[in-house]
């Protein structure tokens, strides 16, 4: 599914409407329930769902560390708009920084609406689900030790970003550790263990020489996944984001059912089982 932009508005609180795909398009009206004249028109590629008048905005976004894209400009101003209650963001609850150029270089758009967030004193959260029981979903299906190098790798991107690969390194042999997340988090205590047992396993796995630190970037990982020689970690992420999209969804209903008014932020791959979800 590809989608450069997807813009809804929703008016009223009965609307019904599911899409099912999504083929590179821009939306500014659907309908006789979408009013947009009147709101804010995003200038980026972001996603949004939103209605004013229940009280929720939808976002989907390209994971971002450039302090100049627009989509920080767009989240910004849909965030005065909306005026939430409620922040749900994506991956956890991310390091509170001094100014919005230090959180958005550190950990990206979501950072940056945290940071809006608690300078507005709007109540911020992770609309992930418990670690340890997206782990035993996936384990029903899969080793432990493909979904512990599934989770390195996801991190690498991370650990790449804005440092030197010595720094890197070490960052990368902690987390291969018992102090890592996969251990603390997830209980997954399976090999690889050190650095060289990482690129040993994943150049097993994928059947060629690899190496972690070629993971500079999530574009990067969802490329390298969608080859067949990843087939097995692209079938572990679907597994691992049907556990997320399920979370999000049910914390974004439990939000609105409590009156929140409630902006929930997540990438790309996230915003149409959200959207669908909520407008059902």
């Amino acid at each position: 599914m590809e989608y450069s932009q997807l813009y809804l508005d929703v008016q009223g609180s009965n609307t019904m409407i599911k899409i099912i795909t999504v083929v590179v398009f821009l939306v500014f009206g659907l309908y006789g329930n979408v009013q947009a004249s009147d709101r804010y028109k995003p200038q980026s590629n972001l996603s949004l769902l939103r209605s004013l008048e229940r009280g929720y905005m939808i976002i989907g976004t390209t994971h971002t560390n450039d302090v100049n894209d627009l989509q920080l400009v767009d989240i910004e101003r849909l965030f005065n708009e909306l005026n939430p209650t409620l922040v749900l963001l994506e991956g956890g609850y991310w390091p509170d920084k001094m100014n919005k150029a230090e959180a958005v270089k550190c950990c990206g758009e979501m950072a940056f609406l945290q940071f809006l967030a608690k300078q507005n004193n709007v109540k911020v959260t992770t609309w992930e689900g418990d670690s340890l029981s997206e782990a035993k979903f996936v384990l029903e299906q899969f080793d432990e030790e493909s979904l512990k190098v599934f989770y390195l790798l996801r991190q690498a991107p991370q650990l790449l970003n804005n440092t030197s690969l010595a720094e890197a390194t070490n960052k990368m042999t902690i987390l291969l550790g018992q102090s890592g997340f996969p251990a603390t988090e997830y209980q997954l205590h399976a090999k690889p263990h050190s650095i060289a047992e990482l690129d040993i396993m994943l150049s097993t796995m994928v059947g060629k020489p690899m190496s972690w630190v070629e993971f500079t970037s999530a574009t990067i990982f969802d490329q390298q996944l969608s080859t067949l020689e990843f087939s097995r970690f692209q079938a572990i992420k679907h597994r691992v984001n049907e556990f997320r999209d399920h979370s999000a969804i049910k914390k974004v209903k439990s939000a609105l059912n409590n009156n929140e008014r409630v902006m929930f932020v997540g990438g790309g791959l996230h915003f149409m089982p959200v959207m669908n979800a909520i407008m059902q």
